[in-house]
């Protein structure tokens, strides 16, 4: 795999080159340190994928990214600081497939470092990637002006097998939502498409780099009809309202009240998918939706059971449309998954699931 490194600093240039080079396979195949300079190479060199900063001379990694996806789209992972946030979640916007902490000189050294972040590219480099039409930016949150039982649903050809009538005729009060690698354009793309007069609340557990979580609600905020808001302390969700899980905390619900929960890491991940799924399903038993997106490892699958075997429902993403099909295949795999979907037909099928009983 042929890699082309963007950063403005020769120092970081040189550590991302040093540590690709302990991955059998990974060659570096330009280093660039403006983003004027890494859409040229893009053009020149044709990688197989970039690693790209924000805050660059000249033309910073956002317009970078911007014009790459546009002219010859190749996976982007942003690898930017915590200060950089609003504008490497901008960057997702325009087609970067993931995003990165840029960690301290020390943590450069860190093994976890160094399997986490070959990890992730080697993983994100198979994604299929396209050319991103130019989008106006959002100035202000959209207006909802359609009620629920005016939002478009999915009208299936196919007659419903009796399971999934009897699912559809049940009235539900909760949704939660777990996604990892490849989450943060799904989720929004899955919120971006409910009402803002959704009917009961949200939680969602996203695996996210610590500094990076609330700049991920304030962008879903802004990009929805839906309140999004970070937790904090002990919660009630309203309806209509999103409340997503700190970087370094646990997510859990006992009885109407969500929670943040300072314990171990679960599947090597806190927050957790399966410590909400599972916590919530407790809960709320068969009046609970659960939906799985893309992401690495088996987080979530056990929680996708725990809401299947209650009597809830689980979407779960297909592997088509996941930038990685980890967890929504271990969810499969344990029989945790009552439909799985291509992403554009998850928030359809949701508002169907919620307005036909």
């Amino acid at each position: 795999m042929r890699i082309l490194i963007v950063d403005d600093s020769a120092l970081v240039r040189s550590i991302v080159k040093h540590v690709l080079g302990t991955e059998k396979g990974f060659i570096v195949a330009g280093e660039a340190s403006t983003g004027k300079q890494a859409v040229e190479m893009n053009r020149k060199l044709k990688p197989d994928f970039i690693i790209m900063d924000i805050n660059m001379p000249v033309m910073d990694g956002l317009e970078a990214t911007r014009r790459i996806m546009q002219d010859k789209p190749v996976p982007i992972l942003i690898f930017s600081g915590a200060s950089d946030t609003d504008t490497s979640y901008k960057a997702i916007d325009t087609g970067a497939v993931d995003m990165m902490e840029k960690p301290n000189m020390d943590q450069f050294n860190e093994p976890a470092f160094y399997r986490s972040f070959l990890q992730k590219i080697r993983l994100l480099a198979d994604k299929k990637v396209f050319s991103k039409p130019v989008v106006p930016a959002l100035k202000s949150k959209p207006v909802e002006k359609e009620s629920i039982s005016q939002a478009p649903v999915i009208r299936e050809k196919k007659i419903l097998s009796e399971s999934e009538s009897v699912e559809k005729k049940k009235t539900y009060k909760m949704l939660v939502i777990g996604a990892s690698t490849g989450g943060p354009s799904a989720v929004k793309e899955v919120l971006q498409n409910l009402p803002g007069t959704f009917p009961f609340g949200i939680a969602l557990v996203q695996h996210i780099e610590k500094g990076f979580d609330q700049g991920y609600a304030r962008w879903l905020n802004e990009a929805t009809a839906l309140n999004v808001r970070l937790a904090e302390k002990t919660e009630i969700i309203q309806a209509g309202e999103v409340l997503v899980a700190p970087s370094d905390k646990h997510l859990i619900i006992k009885g109407n009240r969500f929670m943040l929960y300072d314990g171990p890491k679960v599947l090597n991940q806190k927050p957790s998918v399966d410590v909400l799924f599972e916590s919530a399903a407790n809960s709320f038993g068969d009046k609970l939706i659960g939906v799985l997106l893309t992401g690495m490892g088996r987080d979530g699958a056990n929680g996708c059971l725990s809401i299947f075997s209650k009597g809830g429902f689980t979407l779960v993403q297909d592997k088509e449309t996941s930038a990685i099909f980890g967890m929504p295949k271990a969810a499969i795999d344990r029989g945790g998954a009552s439909k799985v979907l291509p992403l554009r037909e998850i928030p359809k099928y949701l508002v169907e699931l919620v307005i036909s009983h």
